[in-house]
């Protein structure tokens, strides 16, 4: 069961990069944190990226289109000196992303009810040793392209292709570690002490370098 589990993952670790030619918007992969899995005491290394890439879920069931996009945020393990998989917790909703004229000027978060499909998560996701998994935020459109500022549903950018104005996209993603085995590790220790070590230990942000967003003509 185990093998089977493994090999499920690195076969959805390995198909992240059968889309490339698709890709439309890719961040560079940001510097790693150090998040500790309190299970084991041992400290992973874990960077991210963020991605717009044109197709359609999986899920979608209406008119023909080659106008779909998706977002995605991928997570790598790339701990130096272990072989252990660890869990981490991924919320859309903890995206956090800032659009930029050409002069460096903050384009307003988009308007709008709280509606559409998702938000998708929060979850637990199991990342391997040395491996790479993608994981979606929401769907949208090619063109205009649709830049999501977070996971909420129903709230994007929408950036035409005749818009001449040059953007960039930058943001963040908060990511942490269970908190099964605090209790564990610190016994009848205080809760605002473990509170404070869970914070600065098993939960970090990742900052998510900028990129400058072209729309497909």
């Amino acid at each position: 069961m185990k093998f089977t589990t493994l090999s499920f993952l690195l076969s959805i670790c390995f198909s992240c990069f059968a889309d490339d030619t698709n890709i439309i918007v890719k961040s560079d992969w940001s510097e790693p944190v150090g998040l500790r899995n309190l299970e084991t005491g041992h400290d992973h290394s874990i960077r991210g990226r963020l991605l717009i890439i044109a197709g359609n879920e999986p899920a979608y069931g209406g008119p023909k289109t080659d106008n779909a996009a998706m977002t995605f945020v991928e997570l790598q393990d790339v701990t130096g000196a272990l072989g252990e998989n660890v869990d981490l917790c991924f919320d859309a909703l903890k995206l956090k992303c800032v659009l930029t004229d050409g002069n460096g000027k903050n384009i307003p978060k988009p308007g709008g009810a709280y509606s559409g499909r998702g938000p998708f998560g929060p979850y637990w996701i199991t990342l391997p040793y040395n491996a790479t998994i993608r994981l979606f935020v929401n769907g949208g459109n090619k063109s205009p392209l649709s830049v999501y500022p977070s996971g909420e549903p129903g709230c994007y950018w929408s950036i035409s292709s005749t818009d001449t104005n040059v953007y960039h996209l930058s943001g963040t993603i908060e990511i942490c570690t269970r908190t099964n085995y605090l209790a564990k590790v610190f016994g009848d220790a205080p809760q605002s002490f473990k509170q404070d070590y869970y914070e600065k230990n098993c939960k970090k942000i990742l900052t998510l370098p900028k990129m400058k967003v072209s729309v497909p003509k």
